[in-house]
């Protein structure tokens, strides 16, 4: 309103005017901040909701972070693409995490921790050590974020988690034990080339291969070696069994790295080589196998294993009892004869084609 155009107004009504356009101002202010406050507050109490549960706000749909061993290896490389293929059903999402080493604990568990930290709604972990992730997962629990644990078992109680999923370790070490047994003819030496003496699946291979050679009395076990997960490791490994035992007939590797090792260790001279076994599902170890760099393969089925574990995960998630999920798979031992009819070697060629 403009007071020069219009000198006729009353000067007494003119105040009034001004003072009720005055209170009209500051009502719109204390409006304007009114809504303002309203829409802070709002979402300053959302934000107080979600951290309280954190990764479950609607429309967000929950994380599973899965911890392997180690990278690099087509075995947990198609562990992981069942996983992630039986999650993808049901909507939840998938991160993955590995050591460079499967002797890197420390590393192994710190990513435990991490996955805590992020609030993840579920962790799926394949421990390299039966001890050092006992404590952390200890804390996962305590955090009310199941576990699912794969491959290795864990010195845990059962109630502290959700489901295990493990192969035969110890069907592995006699399966190869009785076929050096039968490819020797009940007399020789044998060695073997492990992991290290502290990882636990490694471990339980070795002992069960040598409790069934210890039942052959011309059967004996000379050396036990390791290589660390590593090839060039394996590989001074297994010549160092050479040069230790110069008559050694048979060679046993626990690992896919080792195995590796030992089947190029020899390429050169097949003819007058130890007869080698290995722990492998490895698409270059089993075309080795054809080839004859090795004489036969202990194999087991990632993929199973991941459905399986996914599949207790699952359960777990939606308040189900993913106990009912606990199992051992199998495994079996497959030479160029039987491969072609072996039905984990037929799966792992197709999907490697």
């Amino acid at each position: 309103m403009s007071w020069a155009r219009d000198e006729r107004i009353d000067p007494a009504r003119r105040d009034r005017t001004r003072q009720m356009e005055g209170r009209g101002v500051r009502f719109s202010e204390r409006r304007v901040f009114g809504q303002a406050f309203s829409v802070l507050f709002a979402g300053m109490l959302l934000i107080f909701l979600l951290h309280l549960n954190p990764g479950c706000s609607r429309g967000q749909p929950p994380t599973v972070m899965v911890i392997t061993p180690t990278g690099g290896l087509e075995y947990w490389e198609d562990f992981d693409h069942s996983v992630r293929a039986t999650a993808a059903s049901s909507g939840i999402r998938i991160e993955l995490a590995a050591p460079q080493s499967v002797t890197d604990y420390t590393e192994q568990a710190q990513m435990v921790e991490t996955a805590i930290s992020q609030h993840v709604q579920g962790i799926i972990v394949s421990p390299a050590h039966q001890l050092v992730l006992t404590s952390v997962l200890q804390k996962a629990v305590q955090s009310k974020i199941p576990v699912v644990i794969v491959g290795t078992p864990i010195a845990l109680s059962s109630k502290d988690f959700a489901a295990f999923i493990g192969w035969d370790e110890a069907e592995a070490g006699r399966l190869a034990a009785r076929r050096f047994v039968s490819l020797l003819g009940g007399r020789g030496e044998v060695g073997v080339v492990g992991v290290s003496p502290t990882v636990e699946g490694s471990s339980r291979i070795e002992k069960a291969f040598a409790d069934e050679i210890a039942r052959a009395p011309r059967v004996k076990l000379v050396s036990v070696k390791y290589g660390l997960s590593d090839w060039a490791r394996g590989h001074q490994a297994v010549l160092d069994l050479l040069a230790e035992h110069p008559n050694i007939k048979g060679i046993f590797t626990t690992d896919e790295f080792s195995t590796h090792a030992a089947a190029y260790t020899f390429e050169h001279r097949s003819k007058h080589r130890p007869f080698l076994i290995g722990v492998s599902d490895e698409m270059n170890e089993i075309a080795g196998l054809r080839a004859g760099r090795t004489d036969a393969l202990i194999v087991s089925d990632p993929a199973e294993l991941g459905s399986r574990a996914m599949q207790a995960m699952r359960a777990a998630l939606a308040g189900g009892d993913p106990g009912t999920y606990s199992t051992q798979l199998p495994v079996s031992i497959v030479d160029v004869q039987s491969m072609g009819d072996n039905a984990v070697v037929t799966a792992l060629s197709k999907r490697a084609n």
